[in-house]
C-alpha cells in the first residue's frame, strides 16, 4: 500500500496528473475516451511515487492499490482487492461465493483409474474439475462485478509490473487487464519498467503509454523550497543536470544534506521508483 500522505508530498508530475485528471472525470462514454495510462520508465523515476499520489487524490472514492512486487501467484491480486473492497464497504459476496465453491470443488476430487496415466514410468494425474484459467476468469468477472456494483467509479492502480513472473504478466495482459477494462466504469493506471503493450484494437483507443521523463529544473527548485534548504536555491540547475533529474537520485542527495546552520530535513519525498 501506498505510504501514508502526511509522509510524502508529490513534486511536479503536472502534465500526468492532469491526464489522470481527465481520464477519471470522463463521462462514462467509451467513445475515444481513455481509460487507462500505463507509466513506463526506468528505475528511480517516480513511477511508484505517481500511483501514490493517483491513489491519495482517490482516497474518498473507490480506489484500489496493488503492488506486483508483493504478489506471488494470480489469486494473490484478486485478493488484495477483495480485502481493500471490504475495508471500503464494497460487497464482494459473489467473488466469495464463487472463491468458496471452487475451493469446495478442489476439496472435493476423487481419484479413479480414468485420472492417471502412466508414461514412461511417470504417472500424471489429471484432476477432474474446472481448469486453473477457467477458474481466474471466474473469480475475477465475480469480483469486477462486485466492483462496478459500487455507486463509486473504480480507480484500480497496479505497480511493479516488472516484478511479476512471466505467468503473471501474461494473465495481467491479456486476462484481467482486458477484463477491466470491458468496464467502462473502471479507471486503470499501472506502472512499470516495462508495461503491457496493448496499443491495437481494441484497446489503443483507450489504453495509452506515458514515458515518465526526469525533473527539470523548475521541479528541483520546488523540491528545494519544499525541504527548506534556502542554501541550494542558487543551485537548482547544476543538481538537476549532476543527479539527471532523477527523482530517487534527488532524494537520495536531499536525505544527506544539512544546512549549513544545522537545520535537519524538512520532510522526504517517499519511494521513487
Amino acid at each position: 500500500m501506498p505510504e501514508p500522505a502526511e509522509q510524502q508530498r508529490h513534486i511536479d508530475r503536472a502534465e500526468q496528473l492532469e491526464s489522470v485528471a481527465r481520464l477519471t472525470a470522463r463521462n462514462g462514454q467509451r467513445g475515444g475516451e481513455r481509460q487507462a495510462l500505463l507509466f513506463e520508465g526506468p528505475e528511480d523515476i517516480g513511477k511508484s511515487s505517481l500511483l501514490s499520489e493517483i491513489y491519495k487524490r482517490h482516497s474518498t472514492n473507490g480506489v484500489y492499490f496493488v503492488d506486483l512486487a508483493q504478489t506471488v501467484v494470480e489469486h494473490d491480486v484478486l485478493e488484495a482487492l477483495s480485502m481493500q473492497a471490504r475495508r471500503q464497504d464494497v460487497s464482494v459476496q459473489s467473488y466469495r461465493s464463487a472463491r468458496d465453491r471452487f475451493a469446495e470443488g478442489f476439496r472435493s476430487i476423487q481419484v479413479d483409474f480414468t485420472d492417471v496415466r502412466v508414461r514412461n514410468g511417470a504417472i500424471q494425474l489429471f484432476a477432474q474439475g474446472e481448469d486453473r484459467q477457467v477458474r481466474l476468469t471466474n473469480l475475477s468477472d465475480a469480483l469486477l462485478d462486485n466492483l462496478v456494483a459500487d455507486a463509486r467509479r473504480p480507480v484500480v492502480c497496479l505497480d511493479s509490473f516488472e516484478a511479476c513472473a512471466q505467468p503473471m504478466r501474461d494473465w495481467l495482459a491479456r486476462r484481467l487487464l482486458p477484463n477491466l477494462l470491458s468496464r467502462r466504469e473502471v479507471s486503470v493506471f499501472l506502472a512499470g519498467r516495462e508495461v503491457p503493450r496493448l496499443s491495437v484494437p481494441p484497446y489503443s483507443d483507450v489504453v495509452h503509454t506515458l514515458v515518465l521523463p526526469p525533473f527539470d529544473v523548475a521541479a528541483v527548485r520546488d523540491w528545494i523550497e519544499w525541504r527548506g534548504f534556502s542554501s541550494l536555491m542558487d543551485k537548482a540547475a547544476t543538481i538537476r543536470e549532476t543527479h539527471g533529474g532523477v527523482p530517487g537520485l534527488l532524494a537520495e542527495f536531499f536525505a544527506c544534506h544539512t544546512e549549513p546552520d544545522g537545520t535537519a530535513p524538512a520532510g522526504r519525498n517517499g519511494r521513487e521508483d
